[in-house]
């Protein structure tokens, strides 16, 4: 192998490389993009949800809580299962919003600060029981 065709065959490489590069950084504004356009419609139907006082509302609320505060209330992968699949689906893109959002989303809902802290006080009261 000479010295140019190595050169050739690395410079075809990098640039491969960087195509690829460029397609998934596009891929993923693409997703963002997405998920930041479901996200407030997926945020206030979990959040009209919690407000609730059914098992389904209990876990919305326990959802929403994780991603408020995840180190005081962790993210159970079960409650996904418990939940209708269209609070399934609201409570995902919420999880990858959340990911990527440089805001908090509890900013997103009106008066969200108080409305996540009585869901605090619901979920700590029924863990009381």
């Amino acid at each position: 192998m000479t010295m140019p065709n190595l050169t050739q065959r690395l410079s075809e490489r990098n640039r491969q490389t960087l195509e690829a590069m460029h397609a998934a950084e596009a891929d993923a504004e693409r997703r963002l993009a997405q998920i930041e356009k479901l996200g407030p419609a997926a945020l206030n139907r979990l959040a009209q949800v919690a407000q609730g006082d059914s098992g389904q509302s209990h876990h919305c609320r326990r959802l929403l809580l994780a991603v408020y505060n995840g180190p005081e209330w962790p993210l159970e992968l079960t409650r996904l299962r418990v939940i209708d699949r269209d609070l399934q689906d609201a409570a995902l893109v919420v999880i990858e919003w959340a990911t990527y959002s440089g805001r908090e989303l509890h900013e997103y809902l009106d008066d969200g600060d108080r409305l996540m802290q009585r869901f605090w006080l619901l979920e700590t009261h029924k863990e009381k029981d």
